[in-house]
């Protein structure tokens, strides 16, 4: 059946199909089916991929991106037989392959995974190996130690085996410490051995499987796979959530792609114009633009003040402090250069979505922040809901060089980033998917994964950007037909990712989601301070750090020095 545009249209009236759009694009679309690797059901999707603003040092804008689309993992067979075990929680070579052959192309792009004594094969993509120290695959410049069987690891603490008191535990070399010492984020054994096994498998201290007694609405939400509707709907009941997010910096080379994305004449149900989220970096962003985004109702969440590389560094080196450094420190010069409240940046994703384990964590939980959304899920069908961290994870942690927390983090929510079906690839982020795709091969993945969500469990169906991705016309038009498509549907939002948290804690019947109020557009007030200007301060600013001058562009007064980390005001 052919709709007028912007017609609304109930979920009932899809046809037998569950599709209902009537162009060439749409029909192809219809009874597609999902395309899987090869590899063991519990392992699909494992992936091991470069965040797309990977630079080998430094700070970056949103046009440093390396590009490295096809650095995806591809499992070529599920179990290996024939490579022993190393019981490690990593990846590794095979310990055993032939010396001549070990810089090969074939035998570099190999590498395993030991699990519950099952040995699990991977395969790079052509033209890539793997780097054993950085677990992920990369082109073969870049790769160094195709003759190195696994990173060594540190020594393997006693625990409960050594001879200690029934509140301490013991290190690898039997020195005795608090229980809470290990896994807290500082070494504090003589060898190291209280944070060198720290994964959810052996941290002593680890967060409990879900408790769904215990677990409750509005501040815990958890299920035991992850998948279930909150408040015990039925998914026909339920708004499907749609929430677009971009990382990086503001500026004038995407100002005007967020302007055409977010007009307002592009509305939900509700009557509301569609908003986004957007993960501000400090680095050649526009506070003046960033102060506009937020008095249009979009949201403003921190994604670090230096965006330094190499990318491993946020998991495996940053400390406590360092994370406060970047994320605080990048909430303060939001506040203070670009007006917006400090109470409303309540969101953190880590750079090349690098999570932090518990350092990570516990800032966010000392500071205040709501929610995290830089954990990469595992290819699920149906895909997996929001949480809370008061329990563990529902889902392994599956990114190559990811380490998720261990610990419980009560009221600290995470919105996980569902994989995106591409062929035989999943991708994290839209722009992580294979750069060699069509406009129409764009939109056919866009909505074969929004019915993955919409014609299951409706669970938030994540779109995340950088801005640069867009500068393929036809990816352009392929994203705002696949938006005005969409929002001819009656039970279809657009919303912030903060609005989807606000909707687990009241989970709102559709037919009642009208007076929800978190999703309404009451006009708001704004102090004079806090609107946006029509011609901000350009600053060209000195910094001692960087040792060059940067430009800072602000409605308010230059500071002296460029901001920067443990210096977010310029203090000369």
């Amino acid at each position: 059946m052919k709709l007028a545009r912007g017609k609304h249209v109930r979920r009932e009236e899809i046809d037998s199909q569950g599709w209902w759009f009537h162009t060439e694009l749409d029909e192809s679309l219809a009874g597609s089916k999902l395309r899987l690797s090869p590899l063991s059901k519990r392992y699909k999707g494992r992936e091991a991929i470069r965040d797309k603003n990977s630079n080998s040092g430094g700070s970056i804008s949103d046009d440093d991106d390396d590009n490295d689309n096809n650095a995806n993992i591809v499992a070529e067979k599920g179990k290996s037989g024939e490579v022993s075990c190393i019981d490690d929680n990593k990846f590794y070579r095979n310990p055993k392959a032939p010396s001549h052959s070990i810089w090969s192309p074939t035998e570099c792009a190999k590498y395993f995974l030991c699990l519950d004594n099952e040995v699990f094969e991977f395969k790079c993509s052509q033209g890539l190996l793997f780097d054993v120290s950085r677990q992920i695959c990369d082109f073969k410049t870049n790769v160094n130690n195709c003759d190195v069987t696994s990173d060594a690891q540190p020594a393997k603490p006693l625990l409960k085996n050594g001879e200690c008191d029934e509140e301490s535990l013991a290190c690898g070399d039997g020195t005795c410490l608090p229980a809470l010492y290990f896994c807290d984020g500082n070494v504090d054994c003589p060898d190291g051995s209280d944070e060198g096994w720290c994964d959810m498998r052996h941290d002593i201290n680890a967060a409990p499987v879900c408790d769904v007694e215990k677990c409750q609405l509005p501040n815990c939400w958890c299920s035991k796979e992850g998948t279930q509707i909150p408040g015990n709907l039925t998914a026909r009941a339920i708004p499907q959530m749609i929430t677009i997010t971009f990382n990086n910096a503001v500026n004038a080379e995407n100002f005007e792609l967020f302007s055409k994305i977010f007009t307002n004449d592009r509305k939900n149900p509700n009557g509301c114009p569609i908003k986004g989220t957007f993960y501000i970096s400090h680095q050649y962003t526009n506070y003046r633009d960033v102060q506009y985004l937020w008095n249009s109702g979009h949201e403003i969440a921190a994604h670090s003040v230096t965006h330094r590389g190499p990318e491993e560094w946020w998991s495996k080196n940053a400390t406590i402090e360092d994370w406060f450094d970047e994320m605080v420190g990048m909430a303060n010069i939001i506040k203070k250069y670009a007006a917006v409240r400090i109470g409303e940046i309540r969101g953190v994703r880590a750079p090349f979505l690098q999570v932090g384990w518990n350092r990570q964590f516990l800032m966010m939980s000392e500071f205040g922040f709501v929610y995290d959304s830089s954990i990469v899920a595992p290819f699920s069908d149906p895909p997996f809901w929001p949480y809370t961290l008061d329990y563990r994870p529902p889902h392994p942690c599956i990114r190559a060089s990811q380490l998720c927390p261990t610990r419980s983090y009560p009221n600290i929510w995470e919105l996980p980033l569902n994989q995106l079906l591409t062929n035989d690839y999943m991708c994290s982020t839209v722009d992580s998917c294979p750069s060699d795709l069509s406009g129409e091969e764009i939109y056919k993945i866009l909505m074969l994964n929004f019915k993955r969500h919409y014609l299951t469990n409706r669970a938030p169906f994540g779109l995340h950007f950088h801005a640069s991705w867009f500068q393929n016309p036809m990816y352009f038009y392929a994203f705002n037909k696949f938006i005005d498509d969409l929002l001819r549907l009656d039970d279809v939002f657009f919303v912030t990712n903060h609005q989807i948290v606000e909707w687990m804690r009241r989970p709102t019947l559709l037919n009642e989601i009208n007076k929800f109020t978190p999703w309404q557009c009451t006009k708001r007030h704004f102090e004079p301070y806090e609107m946006a200007c029509d011609l901000p301060n350009s600053c060209k600013l000195p910094s001692k750090v960087l040792k060059s001058y940067r430009y800072l562009h602000t409605c308010f007064e230059c500071p002296k020095q460029y901001p920067w980390l443990r210096n977010e005001f310029g203090i000369e």
